[in-house]
């Protein structure tokens, strides 16, 4: 399966997401702000214990070791042993609470994506990946907990930096002024391998969200692929796809270095300052021994930050193109809309009224449905015939709201399906289409899946006999407990159709669509299938979208549609009599029955 699209460059994906501020982001993490603050404050609480060390040097050095002052020594020896005591629990506290918000938030932001998935329209699943809906939801939001330990640690190392710069000016101003003379060639430095990190980690990410992309219609679509003797060529094109991220990779890994090299010569350059400086000022008595090695001690303990927060921008970067990922995918707006004040109908009793129904996929490409105008009473079974393109499954999705028209009106009971709430509407609706998707698990949850409450088990085989489901499930050795495979792997497209009829048949609704739910069948499959349907439509509202003409000539209407008009309507006695397009259609396939 050779990829169209177009692979997204460099400038392509900045321009995505350069406008994602981290404004934005800190919005989604407004829930846990709380305990963020918490976590950062437990570990400066971690991190203040251990300033203590370079003024204990400072007290040994000046004072015990001239006068051997024991007493002093076991002092401060107690002192040491109960702070490490408390820095021990400190870091138990810092780490699980640290921890416990990054699990709680990707469980929560998990959640959250998915259910917004949820609600976005089919218009959206056409257009994105799934691949890439499956990257956003598992790689990226996992990138948010990376951020939120990376935002802990940049509020710990920030606060740590502040506190000894204090205690530098404190030991001594001249030799801290020295110190501080560095902090903006650190800080340039920082900020620009940040910036270029950020840059080529937006680019990385969204390549390795287009290799899960490909990767997932890869395995979707095996049998074409073994069909067409592609595994060569498709083995070939994704180890293709993976050249640009390992040198993508590399040159984050180069600029990494970059960082550090220049951290490094620069915080070389800073200790041979101080010390030269400290030589000089213990030789004019300014400063103390024990004094110069606190403040030695300290500015080891100030680069260690810096350090820390070069180190930093590489995870941070990273973070922020995850997270901003999931921002925008929680902006994407739902097509579809519930009204403010959404009626809510429990049971319908399927009157169905489409009125000067206009609809376009594309408003560039013209309309879809041009002016459709049919009325179904209840009880009614309505046919919608015509050629491929003529807008006979668009019908059926309009009419489940998966998409909104864009002029007329359509009402059901004699209410416009807009101003009804989406859920218990649809909950009156079912549908058997002509590849019915089914879950993986087993046959039983499969037939259960049609209602939201607990299903008694004399329910579930009174759907299956109706549909005739019993018929095969008694030969296989788990019965109703066999796991089907994914999407129903192990059945036949007969046996798997009956499986989606029984699923309707359980929902019971008041409307039920047929979309062409026979064509792709054998004889024998489509007679068992066809009985099924026969019992499922007694009662019930149906629109039959029909390729077989022959299955709908006991429709009691049949409406022919080409390029979404009506053309003709009627039965099908009254259509043949017309001789127009239904009646070329049907002859036509009559022929090619015969000669087959």
């Amino acid at each position: 399966m050779k990829n169209s699209r177009k692979e997204p460059d460099r400038k392509d994906i900045l321009s995505q997401y350069d406008n994602q501020s981290f404004g934005k982001v800190w919005e989604i993490l407004t829930p846990y702000r709380s305990m963020l603050y918490g976590s950062i404050i437990s570990l400066i609480l971690f991190n203040l214990t251990a300033l203590g060390l370079p003024w204990m040097l400072k007290i040994s050095i000046d004072r015990i070791l001239p006068n051997a002052d024991e007493l002093l020594f076991w002092v401060l020896a107690c002192v040491m042993l109960i702070i490490y005591l408390m820095r021990s629990l400190l870091r138990y506290i810092a780490c699980y609470t640290i921890d416990y918000l990054g699990v709680r938030v990707m469980i929560d932001l998990r959640q959250k994506v998915f259910s917004h998935l949820q609600s976005l329209s089919l218009r959206f699943y056409e257009e994105y990946r799934t691949g890439k809906l499956i990257s956003n939801v598992i790689s990226d939001v996992a990138m948010l907990q990376v951020l939120i330990r990376t935002l802990t640690q940049l509020g710990e190392q920030v606060f740590q930096l502040i506190i000894i710069s204090g205690l530098l000016l404190v030991i001594n101003w001249q030799l801290a002024l020295l110190v501080f003379l560095t902090i903006p060639i650190h800080y340039l430095n920082f900020h620009y391998f940040r910036e270029e990190m950020r840059k080529d980690s937006m680019v990385l990410q969204e390549k390795l969200s287009e290799i899960s992309a490909n990767l997932s219609e890869t395995i979707t679509g095996v049998k074409v692929v073994k069909s067409f003797a592609k595994e060569y060529s498709e083995s070939l094109r994704f180890f293709q796809n993976l050249r640009p991220v390992a040198d993508m990779q590399m040159r984050l890994t180069v600029e990494s270095v970059g960082l550090w090299a220049f951290f490094d010569t620069i915080a070389l350059l800073t200790y041979l300052s101080i010390i030269g400086a400290g030589i000089w000022m213990v030789k004019i008595n300014s400063i103390t021994i024990g004094e110069f090695v606190a403040f030695y001690t300290y500015v080891g303990m100030m680069l260690t930050p810096i350090n820390i927060l070069s180190g930093l921008s590489i995870t941070f970067a990273q973070g922020m193109v995850g997270a901003g990922r999931i921002v925008k995918l929680l902006n994407t707006i739902p097509e579809i809309k519930e009204s403010p004040n959404p009626v809510l109908v429990e049971k319908l009793t399927g009157n169905i009224e489409f009125r000067n129904v206009t609809f376009s996929y594309d408003a560039e490409k013209g309309n879809t449905i041009d002016n459709f105008s049919l009325k179904i009473t209840p009880g009614q079974k309505v046919a919608l015939v015509g050629p491929s393109g003529s807008g006979k499954s668009t019908i059926s999705n309009l009419l489940l709201r998966f998409y909104d028209v864009t002029g007329g009106a359509i009402r059901v009971d004699n209410l416009d399906i807009r101003k009804l709430r989406l859920a218990p509407f649809r909950d009156n609706i079912g549908i058997v289409l002509q590849e019915p998707f089914l879950f993986s698990g087993t046959i039983r949850d499969n037939i259960a899946y049609a209602v939201k409450r607990e299903v008694k088990e004399e329910e579930i085989i009174a759907a299956a006999r109706m549909a005739n489901v019993e018929e095969f499930v008694q030969n296989l050795p788990e019965g109703y407990d066999t796991v089907i495979g994914e999407n129903g792997a192990s059945l036949s497209g007969g046996q798997k159709q009956r499986l989606a009829i029984a699923r309707a048949v359980l929902k019971n609704p008041s409307i039920l669509i047929l979309d062409e739910a026979t064509s792709a069948l054998d004889t024998v499959s489509e007679y068992l299938v066809q009985d099924a349907l026969d019992k499922l439509m007694q009662g019930k509202t149906t629109i039959i979208i029909a390729h077989r003409l022959s299955t709908i000539k006991n429709a009691d209407v049949i409406v022919v549609l080409d390029r979404g008009r009506i053309v003709q309507k009627g039965t099908h006695d009254e259509l043949m009599a017309q001789k127009g397009v239904y009646s070329e259609l049907y002859q036509t396939q009559a022929k090619m029955s015969r000669e087959g």
